[in-house]
């Protein structure tokens, strides 16, 4: 996935400071090492799954995993959550950055597709499970900029290993 250099990249021209941008992708690729987040799983009654009817708390080591959010739905709400208490600006860098990994991914699975675009990838149907509802407004705006700036998000992805 593309390094922490190239996501502060993008965040910055998206108008997201680059420590909010590093707490995004310190919570998306090393969730274990954000105590933050680790308490707000022991804490938050939100952060808790039902068996047979009664909640009990959540194995908080299952939302520490790398890249878990984007694979899990569940994980995801939790993470969005506890973003959405630190603010709006948080949520963007978190959108922002699972897209440029997914888009990062296709590149590398697909290099010798020429036609590759930045709008086919984000109209393929694993972005809903990947990421999240693609009609959620805040991921529906954070896409329409990455599209705005396909070209050079595809060369970027293209260039930086």
């Amino acid at each position: 996935m593309p390094k922490w250099k190239l996501h502060n990249k993008w965040a910055e021209k998206l108008g997201v400071r680059e420590e909010i941008a590093n707490f995004a992708n310190l919570l998306i690729d090393f969730p274990q090492l954000c105590q933050e987040f680790i308490d707000f799983c022991e804490q938050e009654p939100t952060a808790r799954i039902f068996k047979k009817g009664k909640a009990t708390q959540m194995n908080v080591s299952s939302f520490t995993k790398h890249d878990s959010a984007r694979n899990k739905i569940y994980d995801r709400r939790i993470q969005l959550e506890f973003l959405l208490s630190k603010g709006e600006n948080y949520i963007t860098a978190w959108y922002l950055h699972q897209i440029l990994d997914y888009i990062k991914w296709w590149v590398e699975e697909n290099p010798s597709k020429d036609k590759l675009t930045v709008e086919s990838i984000l109209t393929e149907r694993r972005l809903k499970r990947k990421i999240g509802n693609p009609d959620e407004k805040k991921l529906q705006i954070i896409k329409d900029f990455v599209i705005k700036h396909s070209e050079e998000i595809l060369e970027d992805c293209r260039v930086n290993p």
